[in-house]
């Protein structure tokens, strides 16, 4: 056998073995405890285990001395903790509504044209301001006190008046009928209320009731109480409803060619009359409704009343 010449390692006593174990032990135990806790600074050693008392294990008092009821082991002073207050509460978001998409507005069917019986309704559209679009027929009528204040003479052949805002447009006409050969004059203009009592009352006696209600209105169913209406004649001719159809006269028809230029539209024409106007065939009979209007009135193909029962209606 081979004699170690080196030195002689030391050995450690049994007793100091078990301390160093005890302490080692101690040291994992706080160390696992302030794992636990959250407290990053390192904790001061316990004490020297106290020497165990003969026949006792000194494990089993080192053990005894880091037990929980035993002193607490002072440590470092922990880092206070952050502040957290109660969690927000996020606000439910609402909650989507189906989309609805709006109906479409249903546009309104014009109202039938009223049928050609007799009554006495008093028309909507009766102000004076309204001369364009009043609508007159057998059912409609103005108020009997209804009269324009702007009359003046019509300054044309024949004579009579009509509303100022007539005059200019029916001058001009009149001047170029004449320049054209076919010059025309003024049988009636503006008639009353009460002027057309009497005209109506004369029609009865002449050609009686029946007949009177197709060729002469009411009172207050006359498109001459507007004072924006005229009948007219051949210059220097004869009555225009004495004749069997005076629109095939020079005047007629020019008058039924050119007088919407002017503003002028025949309010009973063959195309419609009676069934569309109430009144017979009328040529030498016409309504002022300014340039505009009668040439929209004109390019529609309806008769005046047609044309104004829609615009009413829309």
């Amino acid at each position: 056998m081979e004699t170690s010449t080196g030195a002689v390692p030391r050995r450690w006593s049994p007793t100091r073995r078990r301390r160093e174990l005890a302490t080692a032990l101690v040291l994992l135990l706080v160390l696992a405890q302030g794992a636990s806790t959250g407290i990053a600074a390192a904790p001061k050693l316990a004490s020297p285990v106290p020497r165990s008392a003969p026949g006792s294990s000194p494990v089993s008092a080192a053990a005894a001395s880091a037990s929980p009821s035993a002193s607490p082991v002072p440590s470092g002073t922990p880092a206070p903790s952050a502040s957290v207050g109660p969690s927000a509460v996020p606000s439910p978001l609402p909650w989507p509504s189906a989309s609805v998409a709006p109906s479409p507005t249903p546009t309104p069917r014009p109202q039938p044209l009223p049928r050609c019986t007799y009554a006495d309704v008093i028309t909507r559209d009766r102000d004076p301001d309204d001369w364009a679009i009043t609508f007159l027929d057998t059912v409609y009528r103005l108020p009997t006190m209804y009269g324009p204040r702007d009359l003046v003479r019509t300054g044309v052949a024949g004579g009579g008046s009509v509303r100022r805002l007539v005059a200019g447009d029916l001058r001009a006409m009149a001047r170029a009928a004449t320049a054209a050969g076919a010059p025309i004059q003024i049988v009636s203009a503006y008639r009353s209320y009460a002027a057309q009592i009497s005209d109506f009352a004369y029609w009865v006696r002449v050609s009686g009731l029946a007949a009177a209600l197709l060729g002469s209105a009411r009172p207050g169913h006359s498109e001459h109480q507007l004072g924006t209406t005229i009948d007219v004649t051949s210059l220097g001719g004869g009555l225009p409803w004495h004749m069997w159809d005076w629109g095939t006269t020079p005047a007629g028809r020019w008058m039924r060619q050119n007088s919407w230029r002017y503003g002028f539209v025949m309010s009973y024409p063959a195309k419609g009359s009676p069934a569309k106007t109430c009144y017979r065939y009328e040529p030498w009979h016409f309504r002022y409704v300014g340039r505009e209007m009668a040439a929209a009135v004109r390019a529609s193909g309806l008769t005046l009343r047609e044309y104004l029962w829609r615009e009413r209606s829309r």
